[in-house]
């Protein structure tokens, strides 16, 4: 199973359904199932948007969650999600997206792109788990975690 690691808040934006789209400078051939890893950093700019970002914000406070709080698990994997396409960041693009989806993003031109996201799956609780650049494979035993019941030895 394929992971990526993501700074807080955005791995939990993506659980909480807000953040459709991952921003990133370069592409993937990845598609299909995608564990969403909250990385352990806590770098101030993050911090910074958690605070000053009216839409990020809000939605934080409305699930009980701060930057710094118990409830923004870092260090973990959070659930999942399937990535379905990636477009290239243009105006046309930017044109059509919500405010919080900006706000949630960089899309900053030329030569970026936007990953699709849908489906998320929240897991009941977050797996301890260490991140790593770029799309990286889940050990497997953390993929027994994530999906228990599954048969992973076929």
């Amino acid at each position: 199973m394929k992971a990526i690691s993501l700074i807080q808040p955005y791995a939990t934006l993506i659980m909480l359904g807000y953040k459709k789209l991952e921003t990133r400078s370069w592409q993937t051939s990845h598609r299909g199932n995608l564990a969403i890893h909250a990385s352990a950093g806590k770098p101030g700019w993050a911090r910074e948007v958690c605070q000053r970002d009216p839409y990020i914000r809000a939605i934080l406070a409305d699930h009980g969650m701060s930057f710094d709080g118990p409830a923004m698990t870092r260090g973990a994997i959070l659930g999942t999600v399937s990535v379905s396409a990636i477009h290239p960041i243009n105006e046309r693009l930017i044109a059509n997206l919500a405010p919080l989806e900006i706000a949630c993003g960089d899309y900053s031109m030329p030569g970026r792109f936007a990953w699709e996201l849908f489906g998320a799956v929240p897991l009941a609780e977050s797996i301890a788990c260490r991140g790593a650049l770029s799309v990286w494979e889940v050990p497997t035993d953390v993929v027994q975690k994530i999906y228990p019941h599954a048969n992973l030895s076929l």
